[in-house]
């Protein structure tokens, strides 16, 4: 087993990143025949996907990635992403795992979602899950809970099937054996580096061969699009100074949102202990555990003194199980009644939730009321303003816009009003400048755009900006000899890698098959050097080699064996071979054996399961309607 570990090194050495993208699920209504058809992108098992869910997600996902790479996302990078493929994938998959699922007679219940949204650090603050974080986090993503809960249940449907697919797959203490000789054993190895840089000096270059050169590779030499904009910013800051909204106002709104916005409801103080139960334990003991923890409370004062020895709750353990003032849609629902039916002091339970068993004071009563006007009038203040800021920044630009027009340009307007412009240096839409400008919906509009070209007014979160297009330079081929010199310098550069490959190449047969590799490389004036032993798991960061390099050696298992190929990293090709072997120390294998074992499981689960899905989604009869669209 050891032989075959090793000639399948990389398979072994994989990493696997695991990412959650929120995404937005859009249920498709029932329309007439004739729409449902017009709306109809594809089928999987009968089931569809529409037009509409379908755009919605490419919508969703290209705005993270706009996000992510902050409006520096090119057409180039969106077509080696294939967004459209994997959007329309990712839609498959979710109708087939969530069939697979309700075959197999699993769900996933409204408390494992919260509980899941609860445990989540970004909706969390000093420890503990916050609704108005989560709300405000969710509003930030744009998105609204009752999407986001959906995307948590699916994901948690999905490890759902995932485990009991994959539960009886256990590696063994064997394969947990083999496995560590393997990462432990310490490899020594040579290397003979061939620098691309002395192969360089040999090529001869001619103007013809340039010309030719660049005829062949004129789309390396293409300019990207290069925009320069004069912009007048409306700013929102600005026009908030002046802003005056009266006592009166503020009070108007007050009155009139008196129950949405202000009513707050009954709220209790609490502490609690919690006795978790793990997924698949026995809940006699945590119950009994529980119960006298119970015995041991005289007063309320015992509850936080037991909470930090006892709680399982580390979020709150320190603190003495203090949770804070919480409402009755904060807790679980087997939580809701006993809490909210007790008295002011009272302590009471165990309770059982999707956690475990629940010890619970309850503090103090806040009853349910208004919030008084004077605590939230700095707050109607704020939001008065940001409501009306906007409404005043879009009639003064209308305004300034139609200026501009009657007076024939932006900068007449300016010179009339003496305004003051802002003007960008000549940039590409891959690093556009600072501020404004830079917004993914002002380099949209700004590329569609004649030179000298007024832009649509646009709001962005500084405000909004109206700009025209000053400069514009197409993409275009330059003529040869404008880029004579960097032709020059990739043609030598691709000839010296391809002479300098076939050296190495030759260099590597000689030396397999040599009796004396040192005299070998001292004909080719190259010396060998040597590094090691290190333990194939430390190869990586301790080799001090390029990365491509000492991955490629992981795979070496024969003292002597060179890999088959010049590895080109960083400039230089190398020859590589293994020196020497060192056995793997065995004292250490009962101290990982455990973690060996947990890990190789858990490589062969996943292993199985998207073996699993790769048979389901072969099996699956899908239907495309059309073209994938894009938006």
């Amino acid at each position: 087993m050891l032989d075959f570990i090793r000639q399948r090194a990389g398979s072994w050495m994989i990493k696997i990143m695991l990412g959650a993208i929120i995404v937005v699920f859009i249920f498709w209504g029932v329309g007439s025949f004739r729409s449902r058809r017009a709306n109809l992108l594809a089928t999987v098992n009968g089931q569809a996907i529409t037009y509409a869910q379908y755009q919605t997600l490419y919508a969703q996902r290209l705005e993270q990635l706009q996000r992510m790479f902050r409006g520096q996302l090119s057409d180039e990078m969106l077509k080696r992403l294939n967004l459209p493929g994997q959007i329309f994938e990712e839609l498959v998959r979710r109708i087939l795992l969530e069939s697979a699922a309700k075959k197999m007679g699993i769900r996933v219940t409204p408390d494992e979602v919260r509980l899941a949204i609860s445990q989540i650090h970004a909706f969390q603050e000093n420890g503990r899950f916050s609704p108005e974080r989560y709300r405000l986090v969710l509003r930030q993503l744009r998105m609204v809970p009752a999407v986001f809960e959906e995307e948590v249940r699916v994901q948690l449907l999905e490890a759902k099937l995932h485990q009991l697919l994959t539960t009886p797959i256990v590696a063994t203490t064997e394969q947990a054996k083999e496995f560590f000789i393997f990462e432990n054993e310490g490899l020594k190895i040579g290397y003979v580096k061939i620098p691309v840089a002395e192969c360089e000096k040999e090529i001869k270059v001619t103007e013809e061969e340039l010309k030719k050169y660049f005829e062949g590779h004129q789309e390396d030499y293409r300019t990207p699009l290069k925009l320069k904009l004069v912009y007048y910013l409306l700013s929102f800051d600005n026009l908030k100074k002046e802003l005056k909204i009266s006592e009166q106002e503020l009070k108007e709104y007050y009155e009139s949102h008196k129950d949405s916005e202000f009513f707050r409801p009954e709220a209790r103080k609490l502490r609690h202990i919690l006795i978790a139960v793990k997924p698949g334990e026995d809940e006699t003991k945590a119950r009994e555990k529980a119960e006298k923890i119970l015995a041991e409370i005289k007063g309320p004062e015992d509850v936080a003194r037991l909470a930090k020895k006892y709680s399982d709750d580390p979020h709150t353990k320190d603190e003495g199980g203090e949770l804070g003032f919480v409402t009755k849609k904060d807790l679980f629902a087997s939580l809701q009644g006993p809490v909210f039916s007790a008295k002011e002091g009272d302590i009471i339970g165990p309770i059982k939730s999707p956690l475990g068993y629940h010890i619970i004071l309850v503090e103090k009563i806040r009853p349910k009321g208004y919030i008084p006007f004077e605590k939230v009038k700095d707050k109607i203040l704020a939001h008065l303003k940001d409501q009306k800021v906007k409404e005043l920044a879009w009639d003064r630009a209308n305004k300034i816009y139609d200026e501009i027009i009657l007076l024939g340009g932006l900068e007449k307007w300016a010179q009339k009003h003496q305004v003051h412009l802002e003007e960008t240096p000549l940039f590409t839409l891959f690093n556009p400048p600072p501020g404004p400008v830079s917004r993914p919906q002002v380099l949209k509009a700004a590329k569609k755009l004649e030179q000298g070209e007024l832009g649509p007014p646009i709001e962005v979160p500084e405000g909004i900006i109206i700009f025209k297009l000053a400069k514009r330079d197409d993409p275009h081929i330059p003529p040869f000899k404008e880029v004579k010199e960097k032709v020059k310098v990739d043609y030598v550069a691709e000839k010296a890698r391809e002479l300098c490959e076939k050296k190495a190449e030759e260099l590597l047969a000689k030396l397999k098959s040599a009796s004396d590799q040192e005299k070998i490389l001292k004909e080719a004036g190259l010396t060998r050097q040597e590094k090691g032993p290190f333990p194939r798991k430390e190869l990586v960061d301790r080799l001090g080699l390029p990365t491509p390099v000492a991955q490629a050696c992981q795979g070496l298992g024969r003292i002597g064996e060179w890999i088959d190929h010049p590895v080109l990293a960083e400039d230089a090709y190398y020859l590589v071979q293994l020196v020497d072997l060192k056995p793997a120390d065995l004292k250490q294998f009962a101290q990982e054996e455990k973690a060996l074992k947990a890990r190789l499981t858990r490589e062969k689960r996943d292993q199985a399961f998207w073996a699993w899905y790769k048979r389901l989604r072969e099996k699956a009869e899908i239907k495309l309607y059309r073209e994938l669209p894009k938006l």
